[in-house]
């Protein structure tokens, strides 16, 4: 998720407000996804590095949010992407520049590195999703050095080329995958190797069929000539086994912090099982992060409890509900 962002159809209208009503709203989106259920987030973009400074709040005891594992700002190649997010991207340009990319967002306090290894669906008309982005150098250099830092890799990646790419270079998280289905062998790799698939179901949904007005027509477009493969790469990852982990993209258009469960519903629309749903939003995705303190109810974990009426092995809705109580660190924050 993007928490510095809040699903608007244009994610330019903020960008002239001050910074600190930007960290404000920062802090209201990370407080409704933790009273939705939701303990711990990783954001993969944020803006001019304000999300350290939510952190920090949040581990004073100023405010309340989920666990917090931050990539910083994402590195990429010179791209449009950049011009329509500010804040948001660190363009470099060659495996050295990449590596000072990197280190430079550790140095930060990142816990995860995001690259970009293909275009994005929201960025400008003229750059494709399906075309690779860094290059496999570049890929490796970044790779080699978050790993050596002590931090795991996250890979937008959308075409088969910047997947194949990424997943041979070391990352740890394919996030979005929509062409993976075009190469099981890649598919059947990221199984072998552990590398988990972010899928963002509700992200590309909310592009192709936009609930309101705003979406620029050309990114409705790129978003509807993904959805069926988006659908089948998501059935191809759970026949080849890939790890699955749940995650939302929230900020993208109309998909709105608090409403994370509604990718839940969409995981067994398409075929997951409902306890596998909620595996791939806890016990899964908890390895997804590197924590080994959450995901699990188990002595010695973090006492991170969500409490709903119903029964969501029965009915995974239930979870789209307020639940009765959320615990962080055995803490009631609702």
């Amino acid at each position: 998720m993007h928490l510095a962002d809040e699903g608007l159809p244009d994610g330019t209208v903020r960008d002239a407000e001050p910074t600190a009503l930007r960290v404000l709203r920062m802090a209201e989106h990370a407080r409704r996804t933790l009273v939705a259920g939701f303990t711990s987030v990783r954001d993969v973009g944020g803006r001019d590095h304000i999300e350290f400074g939510v952190r920090d709040a949040a581990r004073a005891g100023l405010i309340h949010t989920p666990r917090l594992t931050l990539a910083g700002k994402i590195v990429s190649q010179t791209t449009a992407g950049a011009r329509m997010w500010r804040g948001m991207y660190r363009e470099a340009d060659g495996p050295w520049d990449v590596v000072k990319a990197v280190r430079e967002q550790v140095a930060m306090g990142a816990d995860v590195i995001k690259l970009m290894a293909t275009g994005a669906v929201l960025a400008p008309g003229h750059e494709r999703p399906g075309a690779a982005q860094l290059s496999a150098d570049e890929l490796r250099a970044a790779v080699e050095t978050a790993h050596g830092l002590g931090v795991h890799v996250a890979a937008h990646a959308h075409g088969i080329g910047g997947i194949r790419a990424a997943v041979d270079a070391g990352v740890d998280t394919i996030e979005h995958g929509t062409h993976l289905h075009e190469d099981r062998t890649v598919a059947r790799a990221m199984a072998k190797r552990g590398v988990f698939l972010v899928p963002t179901l509700k992200a590309l949904a909310y592009i192709a069929d936009p609930p309101g007005p705003g979406i620029p027509d050309e990114i409705v477009a790129k978003a509807r000539e993904r959805r069926t493969d988006r659908d089948a790469t998501f059935r191809a990852a759970i026949e080849e086994g890939v790890p699955i982990a749940m995650g939302t993209d929230a900020a993208t258009p109309f998909n709105r912090h608090g409403e994370n469960a509604e990718e839940l519903a969409l995981m067994v629309e398409l075929g997951m099982t409902t306890a596998q749903a909620i595996a791939a939003a806890s016990s899964v995705a908890a390895r997804a992060i590197r924590s080994d303190d959450a995901g699990r109810v188990e002595a010695g974990k973090h006492a991170d409890l969500a409490i709903w009426d119903g029964d969501p092995l029965a009915d995974i809705t239930v979870l789209r509900s307020a639940p009765r109580a959320v615990y962080l660190a055995g803490v009631r924050f609702a």
